[in-house]
Parts: structure tokens; C-alpha cells; sequence
């Protein structure tokens, strides 16, 4: 079965794919009208995949305009492969849930991942700290609509927290850690905490 992988560049820019088995997969990357410089390292990882690699600039600017250009993307696979396709969205932004659930139910499968490791085929560990369950108590005691609505506010915040503790590196893994744990998500660049898990 053929796997595509569609990634939100804007959304996700930490692409590691050395621990990865890409044999049948094609990865879209999809970059952001404003996107001019992208990082060396990542331009060198993608450039040995070679044809299984494709960059698309999206046209014009807007609110969830990139969005709007995967979901088109989706639509034409989707048409083009039918069946014998598996497709995997990489980007912490959840508005693609609902779109995702209605592709689901016409047969074909897809699923959102916001970091590569979540790939059953990855050897990446998944991001862990020993700091998480502190910054998720303390968040769980800040009422909801005070907690922190951007990525930058919510480093700042975890900074502060933590003090001298973690490095920016840590900070990351922390809310890497949240996101794939479903703790957090991120629509429109705004964040959203599911902090309490349902009870069984």
C-alpha cells in the first residue's frame, strides 16, 4: 500500500526522516507564501529522497490558507488512488480532524501525526521529559481561559515554570510530549488543552 505523507510546514518544521521506512511512502511538503528560507539541514535530508519528495509553495495569503491547499491535495489523492492508499497528515493544527473523519468514512484511511516518531514504522523515540506532568499540573490549576493561547506564550510560560531546570531543547519536548498525548492541540495558530483524560 501506497503512503503519503502531507506535511504542514508552517505547522511543523522538526522533519527527521533517517529513522524512518520511506519505501513506499511520497511525502508533500507544503510551505507557507511567507516561508522564504528553509532551513539547510532539512533542504539536505529531503534532497536524498529524490523524486519521493515534493515542495509546493501555496498562492496567496490568508487564515488558513495553507489548510485549505492540503485540503485539496487530499480531494485529488483521494480521487486519483481510490483505495490501496494510506494518508497521513504531519501538523499539530487539529482542524483537519473533521475532514479526516469524513475520509475515514469513505474508506480510505488517514490520520494526523504531529511528530514523525508517531509513525509505527519509526525507530525515533518518542519525545519524553520528566518535566511534563509538572507543567501539565500546573496548567490544569490556571483556569482555562487564562492559560497561554500561542506556542510562544506557552514557552515563555513553561520557561518561567521551570527557571534554570530545562533547556530550550527540553521546553520543546515537553510540548511535543503534549501534543502527541492529546493535551494539547492547535486550530487556526491558536492553542486548545484537553488536560483531564475521560474517565474510564
Amino acid at each position: 500500500m501506497k503512503r503519503i505523507l502531507l506535511i504542514d510546514f508552517e505547522n511543523v518544521q522538526k522533519l527527521d526522516f533517517e529513522l524512518i521506512d520511506l519505501t513506499d511512502t511520497e511525502i508533500v511538503i507544503f510551505v507557507g507564501k511567507s516561508q522564504n528560507r528553509i532551513p539547510f539541514p532539512v533542504v539536505e535530508k529531503t534532497q536524498t529522497l529524490g523524486e519521493r519528495v515534493k515542495w509546493l509553495k501555496i498562492a496567496g495569503d490568508g487564515k488558513n490558507n495553507l489548510d485549505f491547499h492540503i485540503a485539496f491535495e487530499l480531494g485529488c489523492l483521494c480521487e486519483k488512488f481510490k483505495k490501496d492508499i494510506e494518508l497521513i497528515i504531519l501538523s499539530m493544527d487539529s482542524g483537519y480532524d473533521s475532514l479526516m473523519r469524513y475520509i475515514n468514512g469513505s474508506g480510505i484511511p488517514i490520520k494526523r501525526i504531529s511528530n514523525l516518531a508517531e509513525l509505527a514504522d519509526s525507530k525515533k523515540q518518542l519525545p519524553t521529559s520528566k518535566f511534563t506532568g509538572l507543567v501539565v499540573s500546573n496548567l490544569k490549576k490556571i483556569d482555562n481561559q487564562k492559560r497561554p493561547r500561542t506556542g510562544g506564550t506557552l514557552k515563555k510560560h513553561v520557561e518561567s515554570l521551570l527557571r534554570d531546570r530545562a533547556s530550550a531543547n527540553e521546553i520543546d519536548l515537553i510540548i511535543e510530549e503534549m501534543f502527541i498525548a492529546g493535551l494539547l492541540t492547535q486550530t487556526s495558530n491558536r492553542l486548545k488543552y484537553d488536560l483531564d483524560p475521560p474517565k474510564e
